[in-house]
């Protein structure tokens, strides 16, 4: 695994369709401030990835659409899960 294909929302840029037909550079190259929330929020925040936020998983990415590729069921089930805490 390549940990430079990990996006800052934890997903693995490498897994992703798009990327393997080399339609993508993966998402810490192919992006841009603006282009995508939880990217400018992490590099804000100076964190590495969005998971290790203490808020997370926070409101923003629970009801907004497009902020994260994370399954919204998954990080529902995460924040009231005992073992986010």
């Amino acid at each position: 695994m390549n940990e430079s294909l990990i996006g800052k929302c934890g997903f693995y840029c490498g897994s992703c369709v798009t990327f393997i037909k080399g339609n993508c550079k993966g998402c810490i190259l192919e992006h841009n401030p603006g282009d995508c929330y939880t990217r400018d929020c992490v590099i804000k925040k100076k964190l590495h990835y969005c998971g290790e936020c203490e808020d997370f998983p926070c409101e923003v990415i629970m009801s907004q659409p497009h902020t994260t590729v994370l399954d919204k069921d998954w990080l529902k089930w995460k924040k009231v899960s005992d073992t986010n805490r």
